[in-house]
């Protein structure tokens, strides 16, 4: 156990109600932070207000004998003569019993090595899986992330390099890798999949990979835990923030929804007229606000549900829920506002003044886009450009990723349920791609938009289903309307969600999905360690331990 009870004394553990996060925050690493406090069980305002401390802390738990190796894998599967990169990744042999499995957690969009501690953390959620199922543990890399890089990711670097970072790529390094496998502790056991079931377990793109991986190569892939995973690509997203707008309602907040609509009709309104536009921008972020575009303001005003898809309503200062607690305070009786809210008291105006006063608004801002609005952080100059393009590596793969292949454009959910600016539009989501890798739009390399459809084709969106594979998810995860477990109107129809464990190898069909939705939960919630996770992790330990004895290998 490297997470000693010392060190986890020294850290405030969280009562959290949802965690994890994997897609949707492309302007920062908060996204990997935020994953890693859920998973970890720890306090949320470390990662939010200090994220360098948070991951030195890190880093520091995590065992020394856990040490990174690599794996040679082909740049291109379909042509060897390529070359090969290095991969890496990490094992944790200490609970491993022959002919048990190996647990293969996939880190996807980030860099792994701060996900190590899950290996060596004997309370973690994953440990306690490996535990239960005397399992030996790996966590691997994605390629083109962290240092998996068949070509050194930059700002500069020739686009041509990226052309090997697709779905079907990264995919097949599974197999690859796995065909292989093997650990000088265990010299006489096939730890291949021809000898030793291998399990895939990922959330969110991780967990789109899972259950890709399982349905493609059934025969490296045993079995599959694939949480909050949207494997439908699609190119408007901007269902993500209808499922925040439920959750706001369903948890008693639909006044502070009209409240933010007046605000936004305001803001908008501002914005369309050339004077007023420069004092709005500045009121909300201060000084050189008023240098941004329209759109790219209102991109800033978004942070204010960054926390969200991690922690729901609930992530301390900066949540939903206190700002909603802030906002619908009336100064004048102290008294909260009723169900409209309190535009129809005190104007529209007045909600938005007192958005833009909310005082922890700026600094979630900059944590989320890494900017220094209103110069917050005194040691550093100012600085407030929401035009800039992503220079962090794993910012620029996934990037690059959601650009050509996913979509996933969280644009605003026009209509009665909208929560952003008129001005966060479809293309304005495209161009923020064409800003990012202007050489590849020149290079005719970048597509005009996003081939989801194409994915889809090729495997299978919503309508997959794998065998030995349980599917999970969060009530009001903004992710869940893209996975097998949506229940929207636009979604397959008719599709029954059942914890009733399919037999081995068996497919449930279309009209069925093996899988549990967690009442009132967000994305991964089943990745923490919390009672209500542990039902839904115990779902899947349940069907394994049912699985289990049909491998026959090869």
């Amino acid at each position: 156990m490297k997470l000693h009870t010392s060190w986890l004394a020294a850290v405030k553990l969280a009562v959290i109600f949802d965690p994890v996060t994997g897609i949707g925050l492309p302007a920062s690493t908060l996204g990997r932070d935020l994953r890693l406090a859920a998973e970890l069980g720890l306090d949320s305002h470390l990662a939010l207000n200090d994220p360098e401390a948070f991951r030195s802390m890190i880093a520091d738990s995590v065992d020394s004998t856990s040490a990174a190796e690599y794996t040679e894998v082909l740049i291109d599967h379909e042509d060897p003569s390529v070359g090969t990169y290095q991969n890496r990744f990490w094992v944790n042999e200490d609970f491993y019993v022959s002919g048990s499995p190996i647990m293969v957690y996939d880190i996807g969009e980030a860099t792994a090595e701060y996900s190590v501690s899950l290996l060596t953390n004997s309370s973690s959620w994953l440990s306690l899986l490996l535990q239960e199922f005397h399992a030996m543990g790996i966590v691997w890399e994605h390629r083109y992330y962290g240092g998996s890089l068949p070509f050194p990711v930059s700002q500069d670097m020739p686009v041509e390099h990226l052309k090997y970072l697709t779905t079907k790529q990264a995919l097949a390094d599974i197999p690859y890798f796995a065909a292989n496998f093997s650990r000088p502790n265990h010299p006489d056991i096939d730890l291949t999949p021809r000898g030793t079931p291998w399990v895939m377990i990922g959330g969110s793109y991780p967990g789109i990979r899972a259950a890709f991986t399982r349905n493609k190569y059934p025969d490296t892939i045993f079995a599959a835990y694939a949480s909050s995973a949207p494997v439908q690509a699609q190119l408007d997203m901007s269902v993500y923030y209808e499922q925040i707008y439920r959750a706001m309602v369903a948890n008693g907040y639909s006044n502070c929804t009209k409240d933010i609509q007046a605000a936004l009709k305001y803001i908008d309104d501002q914005l369309s007229n050339e004077e007023s536009s420069a004092s709005i921008k500045r009121l909300f972020l201060g000084p050189d606000a008023e240098k941004n575009s329209n759109a790219d303001f209102t991109t800033a005003l978004v942070a204010l549900y960054g926390p969200f898809q991690s922690h729901g309503l609930w992530s301390g200062n900066q949540s939903l829920h206190n700002f909603c607690n802030y906002i619908e305070l009336d100064p004048a009786t102290n008294q909260s506002a009723g169900p409209e809210g309190l535009t129809p008291i005190h104007g529209s105006e007045y909600v938005a003044e007192r958005w833009a006063s909310f005082p922890y608004f700026i600094s979630l801002v900059n944590r989320m886009y890494g900017t220094n609005c209103n110069g917050l952080n005194a040691s550093e100059p100012l600085s407030c450009d929401f035009s800039q393009i992503n220079t962090t590596p794993e910012l620029i793969s996934w990037t690059w990723q959601y650009c050509t292949e996913w979509g996933f454009f969280q644009s605003n959910n026009f209509g009665s349920h909208a929560l952003l600016s008129s001005y966060q539009t479809l293309e304005y989501q495209q161009e923020l791609c064409y800003r990012q890798f202007p050489n590849a739009v020149q290079a005719g390399i970048l597509p005009p938009r996003p081939r989801t459809e194409s994915l889809n084709e090729d495997f299978g969106g919503w309508t997959i289903r794998p065998s030995n594979v349980y599917f999970s998810g969060g009530q009001f995860d903004p992710w869940r309307p893209l996975s097998v477990l949506s229940d929207e109107d636009w979604a397959p129809q008719g599709v029954n969600f059942t914890t009733e464990i399919p037999a081995c190898g068996v497919s449930t069909g279309k009209d069925a999905v093996f899988g549990y939705i967690m009442e009132n939960a967000v994305h991964c919630p089943d990745f923490q360690l919390t009672p209500a996770a542990a039902v839904s992790r115990n779902y899947f330990s349940q069907a394994l331990k049912r699985w289990l004895p049909c491998f026959r290998g090869i």
